[in-house]
């Protein structure tokens, strides 16, 4: 079970990192994602380390706190984007590359 659980634990922050990234490749927002999720438990961590709260259920529970506001933000930054509707073009203006 805590095989399949760490894994997990790493993907959810990762997925939820990438995205807020739309505008990335693919490679670039899942690379993105693994590192600020790495990034996010280490930190998480030392924060609770340092204030001395630490336990795993209040670790998880903090981890699970930032990846909903992740999300949250997410699905404001997307609500709140106009849908761009790109006007037809007729004729393309590109012919001159191909003169001689």
């Amino acid at each position: 079970m805590n095989a399949l659980l760490i894994p997990l634990m790493f993907a959810v922050p990762a997925v939820c990192i990438a995205w807020l990234l739309p505008g990335l490749d693919p490679l670039g927002r899942a690379m993105v994602g693994v590192a600020g999720s790495l990034c996010l438990f280490l930190l998480t961590a030392q924060t609770m380390l340092v204030l001395k709260v630490w336990s795993p259920l209040g670790g998880t529970a903090a981890v699970g706190a930032l990846c909903l506001f992740m999300v949250l933000l997410a699905l404001v930054r997307r609500a709140r984007r106009p849908v761009v509707i790109p006007a037809a073009r007729e004729h393309e203006d590109e012919d001159w590359l191909f003169d001689e």
